[in-house]
């Protein structure tokens, strides 16, 4: 298996004949990069992938895409060289959607599904946004914006040349997310991890609890410390949960 999967799926921790991948989705502006330091215990023998979409990092001269369709009918074929074995997918705030839209997308298609899907800081897909659009905003008010999704985020970027440089990808992004109609569907028989922050201004706690809706196997959510970006803060953490359940899952 090449450590890529076309331009749109890269290997964060190559694994030595896995016994599972877990793929990992962006939230809105960022790349395979925010998965970088992902890495799952050895005796697990999960490896770590991350998607690519275009707009960012090695993809930064191609026109970002701006509908989650669009986005799932790019990962649909090249998702599928990684299917040979079982897989999960994690997905955070955009990426929870995407990673959503792509299991269902598989089901549909009469693929290999994840055997687990992690969903952070996402509302449920059926329920309507109560923020006003941020993709609209003007520069200054779309700045402002995401330093209140950044909330308490140490590690977010806070650079302002670098926001305004990578604002057309968040606006495209923050689109996909705005314009994205759900279309009833059976739910997913699969398990559905659900996480979130305390603190997280663009989400409430009791809107992702209505993921319960949408899979067969869905508890409450983890709540973390934190904000929007609580990944960034709290990835021990995070990892910590998805090992144990990827270990539950793996030895049932």
């Amino acid at each position: 298996m090449s450590r890529r999967a076309g331009e749109a799926l890269r290997a964060r921790r190559p694994v030595h004949d896995p016994a599972m991948r877990l793929i990992c989705f962006p939230w809105a502006g960022a790349g395979a990069l925010g998965y970088a330091s992902w890495e799952l215990p050895e005796e697990l023998a999960t490896e770590v992938w991350a998607v690519q979409l275009p707009g960012r990092e090695n993809r930064v001269g191609q026109p970002p895409l701006s509908r989650i369709t669009a986005m799932v009918d790019m990962l649909l074929p090249a998702l599928k060289p990684l299917t040979d074995r079982p897989f999960a997918f994690f997905g955070h705030s955009m990426g929870a959607l995407l990673a959503f839209e792509l299991a269902r997308a598989l089901r549909r298609a009469g693929e290999p599904v994840p055997e687990h899907v992690f969903l952070s800081g996402m509302r449920a897909p059926d329920l309507p946004p109560w923020r006003p659009a941020a993709s609209v905003l003007d520069d200054e008010s779309l700045l402002r914006r995401l330093d209140e999704m950044a909330g308490p985020s140490e590690s977010a970027v806070r650079d302002r040349e670098l926001l305004l440089w990578l604002a057309p990808t968040i606006r495209a992004d923050l689109e996909a997310c705005e314009t994205h109609r759900h279309l009833d569907e059976p739910p997913l028989d699969v398990p559905l991890t659900l996480l979130t922050a305390v603190d997280d201004v663009e989400v409430r706690v009791d809107e992702v609890a209505g993921w319960w809706r949408h899979g067969t196997a869905v508890g409450p959510p983890r709540v973390f410390e934190g904000g929007h970006l609580y990944l960034l803060d709290r990835r021990r953490e995070v990892l910590d949960l998805v090992t144990a359940e990827l270990a539950a899952a793996t030895s049932g």
